[in-house]
């Protein structure tokens, strides 16, 4: 089932949207993350994704407080990704009562670890492959690798992951429309669910991916931003 999930990054405990991954580009929306998840449950998100920014530039989560207060105040599914670099980071957000973890930098650089844990949390772990041309970025998008994002989604499917969001970083927050031909080849190439983040700018790139083989897609600064009325969107 394709999902709409509706995104909510938080740096210093603000609600924010970055441009092409650019700290410096932030613009905040709001100072009660908790109460734009009400928004988007009341709208009709049945999950919802938390970014940690800070966490993820700081390597360990930061915005906790605020991730306690989401998951207090909404009843909906809530996957939550940044600075989740440890096991003991993992098990402190499904303590909290996060449903799922993303994770990143992980993914590449702990490839030991990642294989573990998503063998032993199954389907409750959601690897985020964050790509610039093709090319994985981790560390909160501050560090380019060498790494082909194929080549890594190669990996991850011999590893046993089974859903992997992947953003492509030049688009997010760009408003230029998701690169379609891009998730088109994505589908075809891995049997992983694949969650589509990055540049959606209206309905008709949502209907779009929506029409390919893909788990959902994630939406944040066309919601924001008020490109996309949220009735519309959910119904």
């Amino acid at each position: 089932m394709f999902k709409i999930i509706p995104a909510i990054d938080i740096l210093n405990g603000q609600v924010v949207r970055l441009t092409g991954g650019d700290y410096a580009r932030s613009k905040a929306y709001d100072t009660d993350p908790a109460a734009v998840a009400r928004k988007w449950q009341d709208a009709g998100a049945r999950l919802i994704h938390l970014v940690d920014l800070d966490g993820a530039r700081a390597g360990q989560p930061i915005n906790l407080a605020a991730v306690r207060s989401i998951r207090q105040a909404v009843s909906c599914e809530l996957e939550l990704g940044g600075g989740l670099r440890a096991e003991t980071d993992v098990e402190k957000i499904f303590a909290l009562g996060i449903n799922y973890a993303i994770l990143g930098s992980l993914a590449l650089k702990n490839k030991t670890l990642t294989r573990r844990l998503a063998v032993k949390y199954a389907d409750k772990i959601i690897i985020g492959v964050d790509a610039r041309r093709g090319k994985v970025a981790v560390e909160g998008w501050l560090e380019n690798s060498n790494t082909d994002a194929l080549d890594l989604l190669e990996e991850l499917e011999k590893s046993g992951v089974r859903k992997v969001i992947y953003t492509e970083i030049s688009r997010d927050g760009a408003l230029n429309g998701a690169d379609i031909k891009l998730y088109k080849k994505l589908s075809a190439y891995t049997k992983i669910e694949i969650i589509a983040s990055g540049g959606v700018a209206s309905l008709a790139d949502v209907r779009q991916l929506a029409a390919l083989p893909l788990g959902g897609v994630i939406i944040g600064k066309a919601l924001y931003e008020n490109k996309i009325n949220p009735r519309e969107l959910f119904e």
